[in-house]
Parts: C-alpha cells; sequence; structure tokens
C-alpha cells in the first residue's frame, strides 16, 4: 500500500505541474490545461490545444524528457504490483485447493460471524483440522490471516460443501446469519452424507424443530440455552463456573470422548482394571451402544466394543490420553475421537 501511495503521489504531482503551468503562464482553462497535460506525458500524438509560447515550447521539451521518464516507471511499477497481486492469489488458492483435497477427519464451519470465529478458535486451540465456508471476503482474510483453510462460497450449495470435504469430514457447525440458509445447509449436508455429525445454531424454537428434523444431530437455539445458563448462574455459580474451566477462553480442563474399538484394550475390562485415573483423566460417563448412559459409571462397569466413554481431565492429560502414542499397560493403542 505504501509503494501504491508513492505511485499515486508522484502522477498527480507530475499532473498537477503541467496543468498548472498551461493554465497560469498561458492563461488556458483547467480543462484544457489538464487535457494538454494529459496527451503530452501519454504521447498520443495529438496536436496542441492551442498555439504555445516559446517558454511553453521549451517547458513541454524540459516536461517530457524528466516527466516521461517518470511517469512511465511509475505506471511499470503499477503494473508489476497487480502482476505480483494476482500472482499471489492465484498461488494461495492453489496452495488452499491442495489443503482442501488433502485435508481429512476434519470440522467443517459454514458462517464466520461471532460464532465461527469463536469455534474456529476453540478448533484451533485443540488443534483440530476445520474448514471454513463463508461468503465475505473481508472476513475471510483473518481465516488467511491464521492460516486456516477457507472455501469463499454460497455454504448453501452442494458444490461448496463437496470442495470444503464433506464426505471426508467428521462434524458440521451451521451458524450462518439466516434460520432458512441453516435449515437448507443441514438439509443439505445431510442427503449427502447421511453419517456426519451435525450442529445448527437456530434463532428461536420453531427453526430448531424443523432442523432436527431437517437431520441436524443437535440444534443450539440462542435464546433458550441463553436463558438456561443465565438461570443456571442465579442458582449455581460455582458449578457453572466449573464449566468455565471447561468450555471457556483458555480452559484448563477438557471433555472428551473415546471410542472404544474391537481390538481396543479396555474392551472387557472393568473400569477401575484401566489406568486412566494415574493418568490424570477421570472417566465421568460411559454411553451403551443401544443408547444407555451410565453416569456415573460405578469401578465395575466392564467396557464393551462400542461403548463411548466420556473422559474429564487436565488439557494435557486429556491430550495424551486421546494421542496415538498413548498406549496401556498391554502396549495397545485406544481408538479415540475428541469433540
Amino acid at each position: 500500500m505504501r509503494q501504491l501511495g508513492w505511485i499515486v503521489a508522484v502522477l498527480t504531482a507530475l499532473t498537477t505541474i503541467g496543468t498548472c503551468w498551461f493554465w497560469l503562464v498561458e492563461g488556458w482553462s483547467l480543462v484544457d490545461s489538464a487535457f494538454m497535460t494529459v496527451i503530452t506525458l501519454s504521447t498520443v500524438g495529438y496536436n496542441e490545444v492551442r498555439p504555445l509560447s516559446d517558454r511553453s515550447r521549451v517547458f513541454v521539451m524540459i516536461y517530457l524528457v524528466c516527466g516521461l521518464g517518470v511517469f512511465l516507471f511509475a505506471v511499470v511499477q503499477l503494473g508489476e504490483m497487480i502482476v505480483r497481486a494476482e500472482l499471489r492469489t492465484w498461488l494461495r488458492k492453489r496452495g488452499m485447493n491442495s489443503t482442501l483435497q488433502s485435508v481429512k477427519n476434519h470440522f467443517i464451519v459454514c458462517g464466520f460471524g461471532r460464532m465461527g470465529r469463536t469455534i474456529c478458535r476453540h478448533l484451533a486451540d485443540r488443534k483440530l483440522a476445520f474448514v471454513v465456508i463463508d461468503q465475505n471476503e473481508e472476513t475471510l482474510a483473518e481465516c488467511e490471516q491464521h492460516g486456516w483453510p477457507c472455501v469463499r462460497d454460497d455454504a448453501t450449495s452442494d458444490c461448496t460443501l463437496l470442495d470444503a470435504g464433506i464426505h471426508r469430514a467428521r462434524g458440521l457447525a451451521v451458524v450462518l446469519d439466516s434460520d432458512a440458509d441453516n435449515l437448507y445447509v443441514v438439509l443439505s449436508a445431510r442427503l449427502i452424507a447421511p453419517d456426519l455429525q451435525i450442529i445448527a445454531r437456530a434463532s428461536d424454537e420453531s427453526s430448531a424443530h424443523k432442523m432436527e428434523k431437517a437431520g441436524a444431530n443437535r440444534v443450539v437455539s440462542l435464546f433458550a440455552n441463553g436463558a438456561a445458563t443465565m438461570a443456571q448462574l442465579l442458582i449455581n455459580p460455582h458449578v457453572e463456573d466449573f464449566f468455565e474451566f471447561v468450555s471457556g477462553t483458555g480452559a484448563t480442563l477438557d471433555l472428551a470422548e473415546i471410542r472404544v474399538s474391537a481390538d481396543s484394550p479396555c474392551t472387557g475390562r472393568m473400569l477401575a482394571d484401566t489406568d486412566f485415573r494415574s493418568r490424570g483423566v477421570i472417566v465421568v460417563a460411559v454411553r451403551r451402544p443401544n443408547g444407555d448412559v451410565l453416569l456415573p459409571p460405578s469401578g465395575s462397569t466392564v467396557i464393551g466394543t462400542g461403548d463411548v466413554l466420556i473422559a474429564l481431565g487436565k488439557v494435557a492429560a486429556v491430550s495424551a490420553v486421546l494421542s496415538c502414542e498413548y498406549q496401556d499397560a498391554s502396549g495397545s493403542s485406544l481408538a479415540h475421537q475428541k469433540n
């Protein structure tokens, strides 16, 4: 931008000098003076607007020799800036397309407003892969500054969802400004990816109900959830402080899912026989494949294939449990998934 400002200043100064000369010395009108200046600098070859005096002819010769070089240099610099900008844009898009084609097991965030930004920061803090979809070029510039993959297009289009890798995605957050757009995206996404985890935002209960019917796994109603949170703050302020540790910015605690596969070392073992507690992680709930939830689970609870363990602990401890490097005493890795 500084270079562009310098170029504009030089061109403005050259035009002003020539215009003022013809206006003040020759007594021409401002239009004629400016026209004569422009055709002189650009060397288009027109005749003189009016007959020139000898001193003005001398001025034109000096003006051409000095001004034309500066003018051409400024034009070349301007052209170079445009080419560089286009090249950078092309390279950035090429790199972005390459990233989008290779990303998998990621999250897709439709909408980069206040909620979208918060979701992205939350995912980025946990080093989880995600792709942003939004049509606003200015807001997506923030994504590019952070190095977050993004698609500048209409999220309601099936092609856009496919470009974001919805078939390879792990989950979809739909937080566009319009409930109608959110509903359309939920419906499109569910038709494209029947097993995808879809979380949507709704502004009222009626829209939330429609989104659930359209295929959303969970719908967050801003007013209902906000009112419930305020009520909890009034009734149980210390309990809400605990959840701030888990979900707030800079959270020190983390909640995560651990999906138990058939070859997991946990399969067939009692919860008390695992080493979660020694690693600083507490299993606060167990969700069975049939939907039953054990809350809280006892130490004698036998872990089976397909169970989902809800683990709570400090961020580092939970990350260690979820890490592919985590192994229990038997040396086998745990199958895992993090929210």
